[in-house]
């Protein structure tokens, strides 16, 4: 017998079911257990996709902090080169309505910002309380 008719009559042997019934989906079916263990994958999957999105938000979040952080010290970093009577003019400037975005348009947080307000108002009560 050589080595790979000794692997096939292995095969067979170790292929053959137990019982020495035929195979059909009731006794080749995974059961409970197989059921439980899709089941805990689904439940781990559902709760990694979860944290991902909320880590995700948290450092686009950051991320857009870091912008505004990084764009405030180049605007007083500009400031500072103009001079004193530059900072009069310019903050004349920002308290106009800007042409792009006109005063019936803009919200009360962004306003609120541009004078530097550090948080924006918050949202008037519901009147029909």
């Amino acid at each position: 017998m050589t080595g790979a008719e000794t692997l096939l009559v292995l095969g067979e042997v170790l292929a053959a079911p137990s019982d020495g019934g035929e195979m059909n989906s009731v006794t080749v079916s995974p059961g409970l257990p197989g059921f439980f263990a899709a089941f805990v994958l689904a439940v781990v999957v559902v709760l990694l996709a979860v944290d991902l999105s909320r880590r995700t938000r948290r450092i686009q979040a950051r991320a857009r902090v870091e912008e505004r952080m990084r764009e405030e010290q180049e605007q007083e970093r500009a400031a500072a080169e103009r001079g004193p009577s530059a900072e009069v003019s310019s903050s004349a400037e920002e308290t106009e309505p800007r042409a792009e975005e006109p005063a019936a348009e803009r919200s009360p947080s962004a306003e609120a910002l541009e004078r530097g307000a550090e948080e924006p108002p918050s949202a008037p009560e519901d009147p029909q309380r």
